[in-house]
C-alpha cells in the first residue's frame, strides 16, 4: 500500500504505508508520516540548520535498528558539510515525512547549527535512570530540578523534555561562543555539581559497573560530532512514545518519560523562543572557576565524581 502525504508545499509518497512499525497492533508507517507532518511547525525550528542522523527500523521495532549518518536522499533534501562528511538537514516538513518513508523512527542531531558548526548553541544534560518505572522517574524528575538550580546559579537557562525512553533531557540554550570541547567541559562541571548533591543517588561515572545502581548524570551528549535525540522525535518503543518538550509545571504531572506519544497534539511548543534565552558559556565557565578557585577540570572518558 502506498499513500501520499501533503507536507508544506510538497507531496511525499510513503511506501508500504500500512506496515506496522511498533508491533503487530501498533502505529504504522503512515501514522509515523502523519505525525511528523503534523508536528513539523513545532519541530522544525528546533532542528533546522543542524546535521541530522537517522535511526532506521526497516522491520519495525521488534528487529534491531541502525544509525545512518549519510543516507541517499532526494535532490531537494538539503545537506551540510561537517567534520563527519556531508549530512542531512531537516529544513522543511517534507524532509521529516521522507524520513518516515525510510523507516527512520528517530532523528538525532548535533548541538550546533550552520553557519557556526562546532560552536554549540545548546548544552544537553541527559538524566538516564537505570529503570523505567515510576519510582525511577520520580528520582529523575528530582534530578532535573537540581540541574535547573545549578544552571541558574551559573546564569544559564534550563528547558526540559522527556526522552520517550526512560529519562529526561535538560537543554540549556547557549550563545555560540566556544567549541564543542569547552561545552562538554561546562556540562561535566554542571553534572558534577548535581551529582555531589546526592552522591548516593546520582553519579557522573561513565562506566556502568562503577555506578552501583545510581542514576547517570550524563554530560557526554556534548562534544565533537555528538548526537542527541531531536525534540519531538518518536522513539523506537512500544506505544510510539515521543521525546517531548514540556514545561516545568507539566513535568510534575508526568508518570514516566513515555507518557507523551505519537498521538501528541499541540498548538504551542514549550521550547518556543528558547534561542532568545541563550546565555554565555564563557561567563558560566568563568563563574565556575571563580567558585572553585581553580580551572574547571577537562573531562576524560571514564572519570567523574561519584
Amino acid at each position: 500500500m502506498r499513500t501520499t502525504v501533503r507536507a508544506g508545499r510538497r507531496k511525499v509518497e510513503v511506501r508500504h504505508a500500512d506496515k506496522p512499525l511498533f508491533g503487530p497492533d501498533g502505529a504504522t508507517k503512515a501514522d509515523l508520516a502523519d505525525y511528523y507532518a503534523r508536528i513539523a511547525p513545532l519541530m522544525l525550528p528546533l532542528v533546522r540548520g543542524r546535521p541530522v542522523a537517522l535511526e532506521r527500523y526497516v522491520e519495525g521495532i521488534e528487529s534491531p535498528g541502525f544509525l545512518v549518518q549519510h543516507p541517499a536522499h532526494p535532490r531537494w533534501v538539503r545537506t551540510l558539510w561537517t567534520s563527519s562528511g556531508r549530512m542531512m538537514e531537516c529544513h522543511e516538513a517534507a524532509t521529516l515525512v521522507w524520513c518516515a518513508d525510510q523507516d527512520a523512527i528517530t532523528l538525532h542531531s548535533w548541538s550546533s547549527r550552520t553557519p557556526r558548526l562546532g560552536l554549540p548553541d545548546r548544552m544537553v544534560v541527559d538524566l538516564d535512570p537505570a529503570d523505567g518505572d515510576e519510582a525511577a522517574f520520580d528520582a529523575c524528575r528530582d534530578a532535573a530540578w537540581n540541574v535547573r538550580e545549578v544552571l541558574s546559579e551559573l546564569g544559564l537557562a534550563a528547558y526540559v523534555m522527556t526522552t520517550g525512553s526512560r529519562g529526561l533531557h535538560v537543554h540549556s540554550p547557549l550563545r555560540p561562543e566556544v567549541d564543542d570541547q569547552e561545552v562538554r567541559r561546562l556540562a561535566k562541571a554542571v553534572a558534577d555539581r548535581v551529582a555531589a548533591r546526592a552522591p548516593d543517588q546520582w553519579t557522573t561515572r561513565v562506566r556502568k559497573a562503577a555506578r552501583h545502581g545510581r542514576m547517570f548524570v550524563d554530560y557526554l551528549r556534548n562534544g565533537p560530532s555528538q548526537l542527541a535525540v531531536v525534540p519531538y522525535a518518536v522513539r523506537a518503543r512500544p506505544g510510539a512514545p515521543v521525546a517531548a518538550p514540556v514545561t516545568w509545571e507539566e513535568l510534575d504531572q508526568l508518570r514516566t518519560s513515555r507518557d507523551l506519544t505519537i498521538d501528541l497534539e499541540r498548538d504551542e511548543c514549550p521550547f518556543a523562543g528558547i534561542r532568545r534565552h541563550a546565555r554565555s558559556p564563557k561567563r558560566a565557565l568563568a563563574r565556575l572557576e571563580r567558585d572553585e578557585g581553580r580551572s574547571v577540570p577537562r573531562p576524560r572518558a571514564g572519570q567523574g565524581r561519584g
